[in-house]
């Protein structure tokens, strides 16, 4: 039945429950200008709004009590890939459904490409952003490994402040990124290679398009013979394994010692234990991940 054949439909009822999230006011800047001054005037009471996949299900919860939203959704200046030399450069709006469609992401960037694939669903994909994902900073975040294992930088900016910062120091805790009050992710800057690339991605997840429990990439330079290898799930943040890359960088692959490097590297990572698996576990699949997306990307 049509909602206006339904009684009452257009009446308030007295006994009606509240809406979900607590009461917020709304901003929907159109400039970059207008939100970063929206956030300084407000302070920690705002949040920005990007895609909303995460925010808006925290607010349900109310697990977040933004009193201010800022949406970011009219900002046109933080949509957008380009190529600047050696750096592919996305806006942190650019929803993950035109990067996963980016001919020029999947032949420059073809990780983020493969690690978009497991991200979500076609919905999700469809609202969420890069830099929506990136600040959320869950520690099983496909694109947050994508990052970190790429050594890509991300675009910082406030009222009367820009900083570029290192993916690998962006992520701080779970849930918990370098982010100030007042600022926002702008940019994500990538570095490329003007060769083709050998390429790997790993997760293990209960359902397709959950977050990872468990995830692993691997990345083969063919034109400077570099490795880049990294892990997500197992600790609160994604890591890139530094001494595991190097040492492997310029060796033929050797199951042995691969897999004494794979053991190293996981023992200095913190494992976490929730309800989807205890630290032992994570150790345990992301052993058996590293070494297959080494073996791929080397043999």
């Amino acid at each position: 039945m049509p909602l206006h054949g339904l009684p009452r439909h257009d009446r308030c009822n007295p006994g009606a429950e509240p809406l979900k999230p607590t009461s917020f006011k709304y901003h929907r800047p159109a400039t970059l200008k207008e939100a970063l001054a929206l956030l300084d005037a407000h302070g920690d009471d705002a949040r920005p709004l990007a895609g909303g996949q995460s925010l808006v299900a925290m607010m349900n919860l109310r697990l977040a009590r933004p009193s201010v939203l800022v949406d970011l959704n009219a900002v046109d200046e933080l949509f957008g890939i380009r190529l600047d030399g050696e750096v592919l450069h996305i806006g942190a709006m650019t929803r993950q459904a035109s990067i996963l469609a980016s001919t020029l992401v999947d032949q420059r960037a073809p990780l983020v490409s493969l690690a978009l694939k497991h991200v979500g669903h076609f919905q999700t994909r469809s609202r969420g952003t890069i830099g929506g994902s990136l600040a959320h900073a869950d520690p099983s975040a496909e694109l947050a490994l994508a990052m970190v294992t790429l050594g890509a930088k991300l675009r910082l900016q406030s009222v009367d402040n820009e900083r570029v910062v290192d993916a690998r120091e962006f992520f701080v805790d779970a849930m918990t990124t370098v982010v100030g009050s007042g600022e926002i992710v702008s940019e994500v800057m990538i570095p490329v290679e003007s060769g083709a690339a050998i390429v790997a991605f790993r997760e293990y997840s209960r359902r397709e398009g959950d977050f990872a429990i468990v995830s692993a990439a691997a990345h083969k330079s063919q034109s400077e013979d570099t490795l880049l290898v990294g892990v997500g799930g197992v600790g609160a943040v994604p890591r890139f394994c530094r001494q595991l890359s190097i040492a492997l960088s310029k060796a033929q692959f050797d199951a042995d010692v691969a897999a004494e490097l794979v053991r190293s590297e996981l023992e200095q990572i913190e494992a976490i234990s929730d309800l989807n698996a205890d630290g032992a576990y994570r150790r345990h699949v992301a052993s058996q991940f590293l070494l297959e997306v080494i073996r791929e990307v080397l043999e």
